[in-house]
């Protein structure tokens, strides 16, 4: 029997194209099993090192741990950090980096506010869910989200402390230079004037890599406060306190969120503590010391802690750094779950409308209209005790 020639055309198509059939049939299942794109930019190196590091280390710990329990939505999580260098052109070069050639399907951090701030314009542009791990403030920008309350509902609330908890009725202002210091300010220079009989008798800058405050703090000394706020970082803080300690200050000082870490105890610890320093941070800094059974030591610190010490050691303690790390992954873990999909439009929407997860740091649930992880301060007041942070109880 003869084959007319189309059907002769038609068989060798068809072989032709089973190998092309087969081979794509093989393809699906390798894409389904490439791991998922993550990228992080945090200051591992510079003057914001002592931030970025500990946040890296949280990721890592994090990650690692979830990969071993068979990844995300059945696929594995593959990080690709970068190092600002402390350096917010670095951070925009960093960011693009990872969304061009890394292809990342979302990104988190950075270490300092300067740098979230100038990655924001870039990671809109791209269309990639940025899941910021510092206290900025921003309009509502539809790719970005805040881990915490941000700089302005923090430093509200920290005013409001400090008149109506300590009785602040002159206070003198030191901050520092940068994004951070300068949004505290600008909270408490516009709220102020909401107290009565409250006044600010002495403002002052400093930067963060001055080695001497001395000009600053006589200033303030004449203007006979009765507290002193001090907004900046833990590095700062200590030479705060030692030109303090050098003038014979005994002014009451209360200082933000970020100075209570390990190099400032260090340092000024004892300074501190005999002065009677009020700090407000995140419960991470005086977890230990509430009790057992608390919820939030039992069922997220001590967790997270015993995972931190597999990973790195018995000598590894829990900072507020790390909580920043590890809030700002599990948030963008608990998008991918929520959304099935690695697609950066679904991890946006899982976002907005799905996450709500309670960290380290603070609870995260955001609105169409509202990018900020929490609605409410999440610091709460410490100070400094047997050379330890531990909670303040108006002592």
């Amino acid at each position: 029997m003869r084959l007319s020639a189309g059907i002769v055309m038609k068989v060798a198509l068809l072989v032709c194209l089973v190998p092309f059939f087969l081979l794509m049939a093989a393809a699906q299942p390798l894409r389904a099993t490439e791991p998922i794109r993550i990228g992080a930019v945090f200051s591992i190196t510079g003057p914001a090192g002592f931030i970025g590091t500990p946040e890296r280390d949280a990721v890592v710990a994090v990650v690692d741990d979830v990969n071993r329990k068979g990844g995300v939505v059945g696929r594995q999580v593959e990080l690709y950090f970068e190092d600002d260098v402390s350096n917010p052109t670095n951070a925009v070069i960093a960011a693009t980096k990872l969304i061009r050639d890394r292809k990342v399907s979302a990104i988190i951090g950075p270490s300092i506010n300067d740098s979230g701030m100038a990655m924001i314009p870039v990671c809109e542009q791209e269309q990639v869910p940025f899941v910021v791990t510092g206290p900025i403030l921003t309009p509502l920008k539809k790719w970005i989200f805040i881990v915490g309350a941000g700089d302005f509902v923090e430093a509200s609330n920290f005013l409001t402390f400090t008149v109506r908890t300590l009785g602040a009725k002159r206070i003198a202002l030191l901050h520092d230079t940068r994004n951070y210091g300068s949004m505290g300010a600008k909270v408490i220079n516009q709220e102020v004037g909401q107290y009565p009989g409250v006044e600010l008798v002495a403002q002052e800058k400093l930067d963060v890599t001055d080695t001497n405050m001395i000009p600053q703090l006589t200033n303030i000394k004449a203007a006979k406060p009765d507290l002193i706020i001090l907004w900046t970082n833990g590095p700062p803080a200590a030479v705060v306190a030692k030109n303090y300690k050098q003038l014979g200050m005994t002014t009451q000082v209360a200082g933000s969120p970020g100075i209570a870490v390990p190099e400032f105890m260090k340092i000024s610890g004892s300074i501190a503590e005999e002065s009677r320093w009020i700090l407000k941070d995140l419960k991470t800094a005086i977890a230990q010391k509430l009790p057992p059974d608390d919820p939030y030591r039992k069922n997220i610190y001590e967790p997270f802690r015993k995972l931190l010490k597999e990973r790195y050691g018995e000598s590894k303690e829990v900072l507020m750094f790390h909580g920043l790390g590890h809030d700002g992954i599990q948030i963008v873990l608990e998008a991918l779950r929520a959304a099935g999909s690695d697609g950066r439009l679904a991890i946006r929407e899982a976002l907005e409308k799905t996450v709500r997860y309670t960290g380290l740091i603070a609870p995260f649930a955001c609105s169409a209209d509202y990018h900020m992880g929490s609605r409410t301060a999440i610091t709460v007041p410490i100070v400094v005790k047997n050379g330890e942070y531990v909670p303040y109880e108006g002592q």
